[in-house]
């Protein structure tokens, strides 16, 4: 149950559900007639009643997870995170009145923080390993490259020749493939140059390596998201370009990325053979799924997949962003 208060146009509470009472810790009587302002942190008080009046102006539904990270503030001076909902009324005044939904999200916060402190334990193995593929492995490699073109001069025999020269092109394939392997597990360009970059890093592999043309069409997100976030984005791309090389079938796909109002959206498609969605599990698909859709949550995003058998597979990826931080503002 979501905590309910009617906020009129000064910011006094004039009515307020048990679930708002419990949430806050306040009684009815206590509540009814306090400022709003009272309930959020001290910190954002003073820039609270400009946040009323700038939504009064323009008042509207705000959904909630919208991607801002709200707190509240509890009888005691306890903070907590929330979601908020906002909706204008008409007030018994004339003027417009606001009902605020309020919902306690410290459970979910939790769960997100620990999946995303798993997230990065994780990426920084990834990137242990792909420096010591990289530093030590590779170039272990590279010098026996060497060596075999040292003992190319002393060796006349025509066999023995051959046989050096299969050697040196398999390890050539393996000295790539290991470059290959060590740029997947953390691409530099994602770091250095950005998240179009990085995808198109990607898919240069994915065509020159597996033979799949990616049509990318990435308008600029970098500016709306953190290293993480670049990062996470990225995953999800990679996980479902890597379902296409598996499972569509096809030497073709599109990737879409742009920002608009707020959110991130993200497309990745193919005309490839499709598949029942609620059939993901039995055909091997479905962590593949899961793991996008536990990065996307992480962004207060989700992940939905559109397909049918014949009819290709679209994968879509949703994440708001916050545009103007408001922390703080019921």
């Amino acid at each position: 149950p979501d905590g309910i208060l009617l906020v009129d146009a000064e910011g006094v509470i004039r009515e307020a559900n048990s679930m708002a009472q419990q949430l806050f810790g306040y009684q009815r009587d206590e509540l009814e007639g306090m400022s709003v302002d009272r309930l959020v942190p001290p910190h954002v008080r003073p820039d609270h009643g400009s946040h009323r009046d700038r939504y009064s102006r323009a008042a509207a539904v705000r959904p909630m997870g919208i991607g801002m990270e709200l707190r509240a503030v509890r009888n005691g001076g306890i903070e907590f995170p929330v979601e908020i909902s906002l909706a204008p009324i008409d007030g018994p005044d004339g003027n417009t009145w606001t009902v605020a939904t309020v919902r306690d999200v410290s459970l979910q916060k939790r769960l997100r923080d620990f999946g995303a402190g798993a997230l990065r334990a994780s990426e920084e193995e990834r990137a242990r390993i792909a420096r010591d593929l990289h530093d030590d492995t590779a170039q272990r490699l590279a010098t026996v490259l060497v060596r075999l073109r040292l003992l190319e001069n002393e060796i006349e025999a025509d066999e023995a020749m051959a046989r050096i020269d299969e050697i040196r092109t398999a390890l050539q394939d393996t000295v790539e493939g290991i470059r290959r392997i060590a740029r997947g597990l953390r691409p530099p360009e994602l770091e250095d140059a950005g998240l179009e970059s990085a995808l198109r890093s990607h898919t240069r592999m994915l065509r020159e390596g597996r033979g799949v043309d990616v049509l990318l069409d990435v308008h600029a997100v970098d500016e709306y998201l953190t290293q993480d976030g670049r990062l996470i984005l990225y995953r999800i791309v990679q996980e479902a370009l890597n379902n296409v090389v598996r499972h569509a079938g096809v030497p073709q796909a599109r990737v879409t990325i742009r920002h608009e109002d707020g959110r991130i959206t993200g497309i990745v498609e193919d005309q490839g053979t499709g598949f029942f969605p609620q059939h993901l599990a039995l055909e091997g698909r479905g962590l593949g799924l899961l793991g996008m859709q536990e990065r996307a949550v992480m962004l207060g995003g989700s992940v939905a997949v559109e397909s049918l058998p014949g009819q290709g597979t679209r994968v879509r990826l949703d994440i708001p962003v916050e545009i103007e931080r408001e922390v703080g503002s019921v």
